[in-house]
């Protein structure tokens, strides 16, 4: 049986994980990891769909919610329902062979959104990023290594830990970075031409679930007419809105000097898809005249 503590460690595992490496990469590892538990699981009779239950409970309820393994998730129960009171042995086999092929939709959307963001980049550009969304890395790599093109990355400095892992893997592709304090970028501005950034879901009232700091980012380029593009699958669209979400608030007491405070932080922003110029999904790219339709047909056909 879950508890409470359990299920708010399983929370923080997936949300840490989320922050460093981008949705799409820790939904690929927890679907990995829902793998390499099913081979490992050896229940008693009438115990699968229980244990099943508490497992999918907390995913559905971490904060923020997690959107694209939820869809996942769900999927999953749907051609899952009618074998759960099966022979164990079969179930595992159909199990297992569900999530590879749910992995598998994953990567291919994965893929054509690189694809798509490739043709975003162009020789010269000068971008502003602030985290490490794992598909965006990735289509600066091949624009970088595979398309020779000439880029140059802002990066406003964060949380150490997200900031090292952004820096190290636009070294390791070669590009030319210039690291600056994220409160610092209105002196940079002006040197940029495209902010680039990920979104953990997109919800039906047209808000963008993004790493913390993301919403001061977009508004100050959107000020400055900087284009914003946001790259997520439609995966990441969710069938609740933006107040559903739950984004995790976290209070810590705090002592400086002479100085005792409760410090209130929130694990992701939420950005108003009106500071966005391009969406860009597995199904091109949206501009401020088309991705509020683009959304909408999403998200209503998850509901159907």
């Amino acid at each position: 049986m879950m508890n409470e503590q359990d299920r708010n460690i399983l929370c923080r595992l997936i949300r840490d994980h989320e922050d460093l490496i981008g949705s799409s990469r820790a939904t690929m590892l927890a679907l990995q990891s829902f793998i390499n538990s099913i081979e490992a699981l050896k229940p008693t009779p009438g115990q699968v769909r229980q244990q099943y239950m508490e497992l999918a409970d907390a995913i559905k309820n971490t904060r923020p919610k997690i959107v694209p393994l939820i869809h996942l998730i769900e999927t999953f129960e749907t051609e899952m329902e009618p074998h759960f009171e099966g022979d164990w042995d079969e179930v595992r086999v159909k199990a297992v062979e569900t999530l590879r092929g749910l992995t598998a939709t994953l990567k291919d959307k994965v893929g054509s959104i690189i694809q798509w963001g490739v043709s975003c980049i162009e020789d010269g550009d000068v971008l502003v990023m602030h985290t490490a969304s794992g598909d965006v890395m990735n289509m600066i790599a091949l624009a970088k290594e595979v398309m020779a093109r000439k880029i140059k990355v802002i990066v406003l400095k964060q949380d150490f830990l997200k900031t090292k892992s952004l820096i190290n893997a636009l070294k390791q592709s070669r590009v030319e970075v210039e690291v600056v304090p994220e409160f610092s970028l209105s002196h940079y501005i002006g040197q940029a031409n495209k902010m680039f950034t990920g979104a953990l879901s997109i919800t039906h009232d047209l808000k963008a679930i993004c790493a913390v700091g993301t919403a001061n980012i977009a508004s100050l380029c959107h000020f400055h007419k900087i284009p914003v593009y946001l790259f997520a699958n439609t995966l990441k669209f969710s069938h609740g809105l933006s107040e559903d979400q739950k984004i995790h608030e976290k209070r810590m007491s705090q002592v400086e000097g002479s100085c005792n405070y409760v410090l209130t932080t929130y694990s992701h922003d939420m950005v108003d898809l009106h500071m966005v110029d391009y969406l860009v999904t597995e199904e091109g790219i949206f501009n401020q005249d088309t991705m509020a339709d683009h959304i909408t047909n999403i998200c209503e056909g998850k509901l159907r």
